[in-house]
């Protein structure tokens, strides 16, 4: 095998290929069955039909193309409290929580935004909301008089605040703000 050739296995039949690395961006298919290589096969839970998803489309939150139900939902967490603890205070890493309420309108702007951003930080950020009507205590324990707040923790300890709704810009200066301060601590 050459330096210049990647491994890519087929998600339909399994084939091994062999790609040049300056052919991965021309939709590449496998040598076996024809498929391509650049999207993924997603089994609908509630028709179980198989959906062709193109790699680009996946955090589109895609819809079945036999049923139309969601093929899986967002990427951002609900929490209660009795789970708060094992979400964020013993999570390492990075957690982003919402805290929100369901009638407010500002909040129900931002859940858009989270889900915008989900997929971007998807495996480096952990994005969870949490009904403060349903769990005072959490909102009492950190201040929040107003929603949307956004709670930031690195390694369990809540490093930041943002009150109000957020854009994706300021979240995500924020976000590499602690990231930066996550590296540069030893």
């Amino acid at each position: 095998m050459s330096k210049n050739e990647l491994i890519v296995r087929c998600l339909k039949c399994g084939q091994k290929n062999r790609i040049p690395e300056n052919h991965l961006n021309d939709s590449p298919r496998c040598g076996r069955c024809g498929a391509s290589l650049d999207e993924l096969f997603i089994q609908c839970l509630t028709c179980h039909k198989l959906n062709r998803i193109p790699e680009d489309r996946l955090y589109d939150l895609p819809l079945c193309g036999n049923c139309g139900s969601q093929l899986y939902d967002d990427y951002v967490l609900d929490i209660s409290a009795e789970s708060f603890e094992d979400d964020v205070l013993k999570r390492s890493g990075i957690v982003l929580l919402c805290c929100y309420t369901p009638d407010c309108m500002l909040c129900r702007k931002a859940m858009p935004v989270l889900k915008k951003l989900a997929p971007k930080y998807l495996g480096n950020v952990r994005l969870v909301r949490l009904d403060i009507r349903k769990h005072a205590s959490i909102a009492a324990q950190y201040a929040v008089k107003q929603t949307p707040t956004y709670l930031l923790f690195r390694n369990g300890i809540h490093v930041d605040t943002i009150v109000g709704a957020a854009t994706i810009a300021e979240i995500e200066k924020n976000l590499r703000h602690i990231a930066a301060g996550a590296q540069s601590t030893p």
